[in-house]
């Protein structure tokens, strides 16, 4: 039996070697030999933390992500606080664009980022309006 963090990662390395992976609940269960419980536990903390969503048919999908950018939010997250993006509303880190480092978010007026989930480009003034 698998526990739940044990499923997550299983889950999320099954979705990133299969690019197109498509899979209802019930599919999931069957797939990993899993309770009901505790698979819709690991596939509910997916879709929460982002990296599955549910489709209009009932199945699971991996957002598609670049390379490395979980890792970099997580390193963000303890120093600058997040900005949620208007379209999604993915949380999202600032960098500043000369020393990439990540620096608190400064609502410039006229300064934008790229949402990491949609990829919209988002102004601040678009924020503060």
């Amino acid at each position: 039996m698998f526990s739940t963090s044990t499923l997550i990662r299983q889950i999320r390395d099954e979705y990133q070697n299969m690019p197109g992976l498509k899979l209802t609940r019930e599919q999931a269960c069957r797939l990993w030999a899993v309770s009901n419980e505790t698979c819709d536990a690991a596939i509910d903390a997916l879709v929460e933390e982002g990296f599955l969503q549910k489709t209009g048919t009932g199945k699971f999908i991996a957002l598609p992500r670049r390379a490395g950018a979980a890792a970099r939010i997580r390193e963000l997250a303890a120093h600058v606080p997040p900005i949620r993006c208007p379209h999604c509303q993915k949380l999202n880190m600032q960098r500043d664009r000369e020393s990439g480092a990540s620096s608190p978010s400064n609502h410039v007026a006229g300064s934008t980022f790229r949402c990491i989930a949609c990829g919209r480009i988002v102004s601040f003034t678009a924020l503060s309006a």
